[in-house]
C-alpha cells in the first residue's frame, strides 16, 4: 500500500493580509511556522520515507521545519508550484476585484476553465502536475509527504480521487490541514488531519 500525505505550507504574511501570492514569494508568519512545526511532529510518527516540496519560499520554509523531524533529503519540484496568478500576483484580492472587475467576474463564473490575465487555469495546473503524480505513484517509497499549496495541492488530491470539476473546486485545504491518501491497487481511501489531530475520515474539512 502506498500512502501519500499532502501538506499545505503554513500561513504566510500574504495569506493573513488576503494578498494574491501565486508563484510570488511570501514568508511564513509566526502562526505559519507553528503550523509547520505541528505537521513535522505529526509526520515524524508516520514513517515518512520520501519528502517532496514546491521550491517557492513558503513551501521551502515549511519543508525545512518539517524536516527537522524527518531528516530526509528534500526533493524540490517546479511542477508543484502554486497557481500562476499572472497579472494579479501581489495585489490584495479587493484590489484585483476592483482593477480587473470584468475579468474577475468571468473568473468567478468559470473558476475551472477561465484564465485571468497571464494566469493559469485548472487544466493548465493539472497538465503540469500529472507527470509529477505519475512519478510519485511509481516511486519506490511507500510513504511520501508532499509539501505544496492551497490550489495545486487540492488539484493533485482531486486528480487522484478522480473528482469532477465541481468537487475539485469545492475541495479546500486550510494551512493547518494534511490530506492522507491510501492507495491499494485500484482502491483509494482519503482522510485528513487538522492541527496534527486525526486521522479524520474523508476529505470534508470543517471551517
Amino acid at each position: 500500500m502506498k500512502q501519500l500525505y499532502f501538506v499545505r505550507h503554513g500561513q504566510t504574511e500574504w495569506n493573513a493580509a488576503h494578498r494574491v501570492q501565486g508563484q510570488w514569494n511570501s514568508d511564513l508568519n509566526k502562526l505559519g511556522r507553528a503550523q509547520a512545526e505541528i505537521n513535522g511532529q505529526l509526520l515524524s510518527d508516520l514513517n515518512i520515507e520520501a519528502l517532496f516540496a514546491s521550491p517557492l519560499d513558503r513551501t521551502r520554509q515549511t519543508a525545512e521545519i518539517i524536516n527537522r523531524h524527518l531528516e530526509l533529503p528534500i526533493t524540490f519540484d517546479e511542477r508543484i508550484k502554486e497557481w500562476d496568478c499572472g497579472d494579479w500576483s501581489g495585489y490584495l484580492y479587493d484590489e484585483v476585484r476592483k482593477k480587473w472587475s470584468e475579468e474577475w467576474q468571468a473568473y468567478q463564473a468559470d473558476r475551472f476553465n477561465y484564465r485571468g490575465p497571464n494566469c493559469e487555469n485548472v487544466p493548465d495546473m493539472m497538465e503540469r502536475a500529472r507527470p509529477f503524480l505519475d512519478e510519485i505513484l511509481a516511486h519506490p517509497a511507500n510513504t511520501i509527504a508532499i509539501v505544496s499549496h492551497g490550489m495545486i495541492g487540492k488539484i493533485m488530491v482531486s486528480m487522484l480521487l478522480e473528482f469532477d470539476e465541481r468537487s475539485t473546486l469545492d475541495l479546500g485545504q486550510p494551512n493547518d490541514v494534511v490530506f492522507k491518501l491510501s492507495l491499494d491497487n485500484n482502491n483509494i481511501e482519503v482522510s485528513h488531519f487538522v492541527r496534527g489531530k486525526g486521522p479524520i475520515a474523508g476529505h470534508q474539512v470543517e471551517s
